[in-house]
């Protein structure tokens, strides 16, 4: 894949429309070309922006309800205007309307790469290069601004960290830690982004949890195979202390 057709199919690989083999063709050519990861960095900034400025503020039924009364009241002193075929096609629209604004946005790509990615890694334990020593780790996590202490202080009480990687998911380069309590292990991904903070949004991804947020400094992924409520709880401790 070139620049060229990177460019034109950036929409498709930002919504998580292309199909697998598209996909990693597109990441690959981001791993080589460093123009064309700027510029998908730049423009997945700006649908995030975008996005929560859309959704900062909770949509108020409460106003489509009494808009939805008015609305009523006015076709009911007005008989000879509206047949009540319209009335039915305005309430209609209108509740359209609502759904489409109480709708979920669907998750970024990432969730499902992060689901993929912890599945094989750390459940099936297909062999990868680790890094289990302090040192080496701390060289991992400088390219994120994260010093082995930062690193070692996000694992929660009774758990421990086992070791880390880098990883891509959706076509950008993440810091991958690997928690443990000696039963269990979960999953963090981290990458440096200045963004708008997020509170953490929960999605299931086949028998995995990933829960997704933005610190304001980093972009953050936990993924776990226990309950949702456990994975949330990981997250929220992990923005907590990021």
């Amino acid at each position: 894949m070139n620049c060229g057709e990177v460019r034109n199919l950036a929409p498709l690989y930002l919504s998580g429309e292309m199909s697998e083999e598209q996909r990693q063709s597109f990441a690959s050519h981001l791993a080589a070309c460093p123009e064309c990861e700027a510029e998908i960095e730049r423009q997945s900034t700006l649908d995030a922006r975008l996005l929560a400025a859309l959704c900062e503020e909770s949509p108020d039924t409460s106003r489509i309800e009494q808009s939805l009364r008015r609305h009523i009241a006015s076709t009911q002193s007005h008989k000879r205007w509206m047949g009540a075929g319209a009335v039915a096609a305005s309430l209609i629209a209108a509740l359209v309307g609502s759904y489409a604004l109480l709708r979920p946005s669907p998750a970024p790509g990432s969730y499902a790469d992060a689901a993929r990615d912890h599945w094989a890694e750390v459940v099936e334990k297909q062999p990868r290069h680790w890094r289990s020593g302090p040192a080496e780790i701390e060289a991992l996590g400088a390219q994120s601004g994260l010093s082995i202490a930062q690193i070692t202080a996000l694992a929660p009480a009774g758990y421990r960290l086992e070791h880390a990687k880098t990883c891509g998911l959706d076509g950008q380069r993440m810091l991958h830690l690997v928690f443990t309590n000696g039963a269990q292990e979960y999953s963090l991904y981290l990458r440096p982004h200045r963004s708008i903070k997020e509170r953490v949004r929960i999605v299931r991804s086949n028998s995995e949890q990933v829960a997704g947020f933005e610190t304001g400094h980093f972009t953050a992924l936990v993924v776990t195979v226990g309950p949702a409520a456990q994975c949330e709880e990981l997250a929220q401790l992990t923005a907590a202390r990021l």
